[in-house]
């Protein structure tokens, strides 16, 4: 006579809280006969980020009844066995999720003895968190957003009423024209939660992003939107109480500046973009910053042969940093007409044509540079009426001929990059760092002639302003 057999369980389909949410049960085969019945059930399911097209690693999965919490793997899975049969919930936590201001979470549903049930939550699409965030948004041009909150980076409470900014500058070349360079800002302010919402942007595009209140500001955070038509950036903000000009504080980061295709990684110099902190890499290519101010930062690496470059970094004394930084090799190339057109709107962008016309200086543009093709910064210095450069290849060091003192006595030369003043470790470093071929603009001082935002109170000594490709970036044709 046989053996009655065991009836087979199957978990029915719930409908979630969250659309874009989804439960899918599995049979599971059942026991043989004369095996003892399981009581106990499993749920395991994987997390899908539906903005970046990826899976969300590192998610923390909370099931409601179950001690402890679950984080995905670097696939989005996660699993838990042994539960009782009953009835459960599940909740997906993710800083990134925080940004973009939603929750993942199913509705509550019951797993029955010897069962499996498996669930897929999915992080909605570009389309529809812009949808939500800008709902008075035009859906015909100009499509996508950047959203986001701004937290103190101490507390990590909301920032309440600052002021958030992008900046981009639009590019349109044509026959009839010519080059037409447009900046654009727009501007919103946080609400009571630290959020806010710039919507109505393009697509295919390089910004800054900055947070400011009061006399506290964030750095400008370089941001970039895809080519889609409709793109989602989500970023958080870190602003402190402290004044912008702040020089210290009780921030660490640590990291390691990688050169492409080097089996050496340092020394490389790298340097806290706003301030004058400036680290050297150790043979290995690792740095250590202390003392930092909170807030968000940006952090600039440069590395002679090699094309600079920046990493974002949010600062808090809460916890160490900590950041890679790779370094492409850099390749001088000949700049055709309508890049060199394009970098000399750039130029006038941060002033630079208009000083020229002032005549108080000595200057140096994309064409002029062109044609001397540089491979070392002292090749430009040469060409410079007044300066004079003594020693020999990356011991060389730029001192004023129209003076007896120099840089290696009373510091009669000093450097601004990128608009940014040079610290230098030793005499004539910045030629160890700086490419000659990757300089797009210079202009040199003498004395008191120097722009005010270009002295540091040398005023009886030479001024040189170096602007890079780093700075004066390519933009793209729209």
């Amino acid at each position: 006579m046989m053996k009655p057999i065991k009836t087979l369980k199957l978990v029915a389909v719930l409908a979630l809280a969250d659309p874009c949410a989804r439960l899918v049960a599995q049979q599971q085969t059942a026991s043989p006969p004369t095996a003892a019945p399981k009581t106990t059930a499993e749920i395991s399911g994987v997390v899908v980020d539906s903005l970046h097209s990826r899976y969300l690693a590192g998610a923390d999965v909370i099931i409601e009844g179950v001690k402890g919490t679950l984080v995905t793997d670097s696939s989005g899975n996660f699993k838990i066995e042994g539960l009782a049969p009953g009835t459960y919930q599940i909740g997906v936590f993710h800083p990134m999720l925080d940004t973009l201001n939603i929750s993942l979470a199913t509705r509550p549903f019951h797993v029955g003895a010897d069962s499996a049930s498996f669930v897929i939550l999915s992080v909605p699409s570009a389309t529809t968190l812009i949808r939500r965030a800008c709902p008075g948004a035009s859906t015909s041009q100009a499509r996508s957003a950047v959203i986001g909150h701004v937290n103190d980076p101490e507390t990590l409470q909301p920032v309440v009423g600052a002021e958030v900014s992008i900046a981009w500058i639009a590019i349109e070349i044509s026959k009839e024209t010519g080059i037409r360079r447009t900046p654009h800002v727009l501007r919103d302010t946080t609400d009571v939660a630290g959020a806010f919402q710039l919507c109505g942007l393009p697509s295919s595009m390089q910004a800054s992003l900055q947070a400011r209140k009061g006399a506290a500001a964030t750095s400008e955070v370089p941001v970039a939107l895809g080519d889609a038509d409709a793109e989602l950036l989500a970023r958080t903000l870190l602003l402190s109480r402290a004044a912008s000009n702040a020089t210290t504080g009780n921030a660490t980061v640590s990291g390691k500046v990688v050169l492409e295709g080097s089996p050496a990684n340092g020394p490389s110099r790298v340097e806290l973009v706003g301030t004058e902190i400036v680290a050297m890499t150790n043979d290995a290519g690792e740095f250590t910053m202390t003392n930092l101010p909170s807030g968000s930062h940006v952090l600039l690496a440069r590395h002679l042969g090699f094309g600079a470059a920046t990493v974002p970094v949010d600062l808090t004394s809460r916890e160490p940093q900590r950041v890679t930084i790779k370094l492409p090799k850099f390749v001088a190339l000949m700049d055709p007409v309508l890049v060199v057109a394009r970098r000399n709107a750039s130029l006038d962008k941060v002033g630079f044509n208009q000083r020229k016309k002032g005549a108080n200086g000595f200057f140096l543009g994309p064409e002029q540079l062109q044609q001397i093709h540089a491979n070392y910064l002292t090749d430009i210095f040469r060409r410079i009426p007044g300066l004079r450069v003594s020693g020999n290849g990356f011991d060389e060091v730029v001192s004023s001929s129209r003076g007896a003192s120099s840089l290696t006595n009373s510091g009669c030369v000093q450097f601004y990059l990128d608009d940014m003043p040079w610290m230098s470790a030793t005499p004539g470093d910045i030629s160890s760092f700086v490419n000659g071929s990757e300089v797009v603009g210079v202009e040199v001082y003498n004395g008191a002639s120097a722009p005010a935002q270009y002295t540091r109170g040398m005023n009886a000594c030479t001024t040189i302003v170096l602007w890079t490709r780093f700075k004066i970036r390519d933009v793209k044709e729209k």
